[in-house]
């Protein structure tokens, strides 16, 4: 006789679904049926400070509904490495509720991942029992985080799909390697939104990373450098905002121009980037090492400088030169 838990964990991937809302009504159906408690289904926001309820599944909780915004508390405590080096992972690793809701005293959580290290939601579960969830709930949990983060990112790469046939029939500078614009193109791009910076219309940062990998590849280095530098792009490109603009800029250069931002706010958008960087590397080749450079672009005399003077910042982060004539504020 198979248990209700493995009745429900065959219907997660049965029938195949055709959009995300379909797949997100299907599994919290399955998890609803197998795991005590309530099950929460939400959409982490930009910020990454607040998520957004996508569908509630099993007992009412105060201010826990469809639509309803949540504060994410956690979030960034899960990916931050410890002592060793290691990622953290608290408890046996399902035992993690970044809603750190009053009440519940059994919980399980884990986040929809994407490929390129991006967590785009959340999926939790709460009882106000104690020792509510074992491991058959945590199989479950795992199979039905993985179809939603899965889902989620087949709908986006659809959506890239389109977008990257309108940009090749557009004509634009693109990097083969990378997918972004090349140095040329986003030269382009940068004269715009430096133009803004400096009329006072948006407040702006310019910021470069330099990609390296680590010493234990080949002696010269070039395929896993370029493997890094793709990898690398990859993770940036899914992490940052549809307003930020990026490009490949160097042999091992990539840059991003943070618009409508402010300088204080550039390490929060650093960090995000290299916490999902671990999240794709971690246990694997190769490893990808980061300098990078922020100028504010109203500070720079033209867009041009502005790009050198992060470089400039990178080098001298990286020991490897000297400190630019007009340094943007370091971010480590």
């Amino acid at each position: 006789m198979r248990s209700q838990q493995t009745e429900a964990l065959l219907r997660l991937g049965h029938p195949p679904s055709q959009s995300f809302s379909e797949a997100a009504e299907a599994a919290l159906g399955a998890l609803a049926d197998g795991i005590p408690g309530t099950i929460v289904l939400a959409r982490l926001e930009p910020d990454e400070r607040d998520c957004r309820v996508i569908e509630v599944r099993g007992a009412d909780i105060d201010g826990v509904h469809r639509g309803a915004v949540l504060p994410v508390t956690s979030l960034a405590d899960r990916d931050r490495p410890s002592a060793d080096g290691s990622a953290a992972s608290p408890g046996n690793g399902f035992e993690w509720d970044p809603l750190r809701l009053p009440g519940p005293r059994s919980r399980l959580g884990l986040p929809l991942e994407m490929s390129n290290g991006r967590i785009v939601g959340i999926l939790v579960a709460l009882d106000a029992e104690a020792d509510a969830y074992d491991r058959e709930h945590m199989a479950m949990f795992a199979v039905a985080a993985r179809l939603l983060g899965h889902e989620w990112e087949t709908v986006e790469h659809r959506a890239e799909l389109q977008r990257l046939r309108r940009r090749a029939a557009t004509g634009a500078d693109v990097d083969p390697e990378t997918g972004l614009p090349n140095r040329e193109g986003f030269l382009g791009l940068l004269d715009h939104e430096w133009r803004l910076a400096t009329r006072g219309t948006v407040e702006s940062v310019l910021v470069f990373f330099e990609v390296a990998v680590d010493a234990g590849g080949p002696a010269n280095g070039d395929p896993l450098a370029r493997l890094g530098l793709k990898i690398f792009a990859e993770v940036l490109e899914g992490n940052a905002r549809t307003t930020d603009r990026l490009g490949r800029v160097g042999e091992a250069g990539v840059a991003a121009v943070l618009v409508g931002c402010h300088l204080e706010q550039a390490p929060s958008f650093v960090e995000r980037i290299q916490a999902a960087l671990r999240r794709v590397t971690s246990g694997r080749a190769p490893a990808v090492e980061l300098s990078l450079g922020v100028q504010p672009l109203a500070e720079a005399p033209s867009p041009e400088d502005a790009l050198q003077l992060a470089e400039a910042e990178a080098q001298v982060a990286d020991g490897r030169g000297p400190a630019p004539a007009v340094a943007g504020k370091a971010v480590g």
